[in-house]
């Protein structure tokens, strides 16, 4: 059963953003826009924006936004189709239901979604419901985890044969290419499928909204030449940089206490959750990474580090302060003793004798200091001195100054040192942090040419057409159909020079062919995660254009100040465009040999100039029937 589109519209188009937010989140008005706390993350000054006019919400602070609906399933974590169930009774429409629909209308991030659940549930009912589960559960219970846990975490088990997950994928018309795309199976050299996960403990990883993304699988017997731990592969739903396992689980714990405590391990999390420690998070082993850390941010900005005592467990540790430093974090560790991790701790002394470690949580800088010392750093010069620059650095990450003052003092009374010459240290550090800063390449992990920006002089103003052209997305993101129709009519997508913005514009054109025209659908509608935070900051304010655009908003209605500034933006831009077209064309003149070559390019100019004064005759009163 499905909720029918029909009726998805008109519930969006019926609800008020304002409304609905404001029973969650005070609101007051500020010029056009609304603004309050935010719910997804700590602050103490407003950066939560409503715009009643497009129907959507923005966080500066944490980059939370979308439509109301998923301001619903953010806030409550809930689905899709509960948040719509929700928007619904507080407006007063009732439901309609479709009891059929076929599999080619869902999306591909639905199939997908719809296989993981597929195999989670087989991975369950494998560990909770056959005898041959009986393996894992006693692993699981010589692990200490008891039956809730497993249910609560959706624990699973995959069976040792080699294609019993394939046979019954098979049975249910499971789509076996997407299966394989999320890692569930894989192929053989002759083209044959066959179950990637065999043998393991099945723990699902899910999104903040309760959805399954991904799996981890762990080893319950030893084998020779085989991971201990096997995960999904990155696809459409799952991106292992932006996932941090158990977070849908202990986000309103964390929300609520304030404080989120960082694990390492599946075992380490589910073990301190079965003791009543419920505000953790695990990084599945692996180095945090900056999404990650902007992730956690939404629910709070304390943080306790505490992953295992071993040499690895150390190192990842001392990682993890300046990503956590670099978001504004107030970053704490906890040093285990020689040989525990967070599960064998809390099993071996208990939960209180946890909670005390928790209290002896030591500020970065006196976990780092500690760790140098028992390294044998601070007995040697040259290592100290090295030693000391670490322990700078990390303090100038820290934005507030005033903090930032206070553990310079703490770093020179430490190694008794003047103050002067750390000064003088740190803002070395600091003026390479903010050349780091101003460099355009500055996020590595993105590809140059996706960003908007990206081939302009970073020195210099903004190249003409590239202005244009981030005014014409913002026309497109009015949400008016009118507007976009008049620019499609005029411009294509593939005409624009800027690859981000042809990108962006080729998603509204194709969400345009299917009447889709809103701003709040647009954004809703829009799957590549990149493309969609740009609209949402473009049409929340955030990317600015001109001081002039705040006067020509429209609020839904085509005035002719408006209608007139969307013609001119057209005019000019086609004009420029012919302009270069036939400069190009001169150059081509100039230069030619071949007659027969020569009249055809004069003959394209003539044409040019023939369109260019059709384009100068643009009049926005019938452009726009006004």
């Amino acid at each position: 059963m499905r909720i029918s589109e029909s009726k998805i519209d008109e519930i969006r188009s019926t609800a008020d953003i304002v409304d609905i937010i404001s029973g969650y989140v005070q609101l007051k008005k500020r010029g056009k826009n609304y603004i309050g706390l935010c719910p997804f993350h700590n602050e103490k000054t407003p950066s939560f924006t409503v715009s009643s006019e497009k129907q959507i919400f923005h966080c500066f602070g944490c980059h939370a936004g979308g439509n109301v609906f998923k301001f619903l399933m953010d806030y409550k974590s809930i689905s899709f189709v509960e948040s719509i169930q929700e928007v619904a009774e507080q407006i007063g429409i009732p439901l309609e239901f479709e009891k059929e629909y076929k599999p080619e209308e869902q999306s591909e991030q639905e199939i997908l979604y719809e296989i993981n659940n597929f195999a989670a549930r087989y991975f369950s009912n494998n560990l909770l419901k056959s005898d041959e589960g009986g393996t894992a559960r006693n692993y699981l219970k010589n692990r200490n985890i008891k039956p809730e846990m497993q249910k609560l975490f959706g624990l699973g088990y995959a069976f040792p044969e080699w294609e019993h997950f394939l046979a019954y994928a098979k049975d249910n018309k499971i789509d076996l290419n997407k299966a394989k795309q999320l890692g569930l199976i894989d192929t053989r050299d002759n083209g044959t499928y066959y179950d990637k996960y065999r043998g393991r403990v099945i723990f699902p990883i899910f999104s903040t909204n309760g959805r399954v993304i991904a799996f981890g699988g762990r080893i319950i017997t030893k084998q020779e030449n085989t991971a201990k731990y096997l995960n999904s592969p990155e696809s459409v739903i799952y991106h292992k940089r932006k996932s941090l396992f158990g977070l849908y689980h202990s986000k309103e714990e964390i929300r609520k206490l304030d404080k989120a405590i960082l694990v390492e391990g599946y075992m380490d999390l589910i073990a301190l959750f079965q003791h009543g420690i419920k505000n953790v998070v695990a990084s599945s082993g692996t180095a945090l990474t900056e999404e990650q850390v902007k992730l956690l941010s939404r629910f709070t900005k304390n943080i306790i580090v505490l992953f295992d005592a071993d040499a690895a467990g150390q190192k990842a540790s001392m990682r993890s302060i300046e990503t956590l430093l670099k978001e504004d974090f107030d970053v704490k560790l906890v040093a285990l003793p020689e040989g525990e991790d967070p599960d064998s701790f809390v099993n071996k002394f208990g939960k209180n004798e946890f909670e005390e470690k928790i209290k002896q949580a030591k500020n970065f800088l006196e976990y780092q200091t500690a760790q140098f010392e028992a390294m044998g750093w601070l007995e040697d010069p040259a290592k100290q001195a090295e030693a000391i620059r670490i322990l700078v650095r990390s303090a100038a990450l820290v934005n507030d100054e005033l903090k930032r003052s206070l553990l310079l003092k703490s770093i020179s009374r430490k190694f008794n040192m003047r103050e002067k010459i750390l000064e003088t240290e740190m803002n070395k550090v600091l003026d390479e942090l903010k050349r780091l800063e101003n460099k355009p390449e500055r996020a590595p992990q993105r590809n140059v040419e996706s960003m908007p920006d990206a081939h302009l002089n970073q020195q210099s103003s903004e190249n003409k057409e590239n202005l244009f052209e981030k005014e014409i997305i913002l026309l497109l993101l009015e949400g008016n159909e009118n507007i976009t129709g008049f620019i499609f009519d005029n411009i294509q997508p593939d005409d624009l020079s800027n690859p981000f913005y042809r990108k962006l514009a080729a998603e509204i054109y194709k969400l345009y062919l299917d009447d889709v025209v809103s701003t709040a659908e647009i954004i809703e509608k829009i799957e590549d995660e990149e493309l969609r935070n740009y609209a949402l900051k473009m049409s929340i304010g955030q990317v600015t254009i001109s001081k002039r655009w705040d006067e020509l908003s429209h609020s839904g209605k085509i005035d002719k100040q408006f209608a007139k500034h969307t013609c001119d933006v057209v005019k000019k831009y086609k004009i420029m465009k012919i302009d270069e077209q036939v400069e190009a064309n001169n150059k081509k003149i100039n230069s030619v040999t071949d007659e027969k070559a020569l009249m055809e390019l004069m003959k394209l100019n003539n044409e040019l100039q023939t369109e260019r004064k059709a384009v100068l005759s643009y009049d926005e009163l019938s452009a726009f029937n006004l």
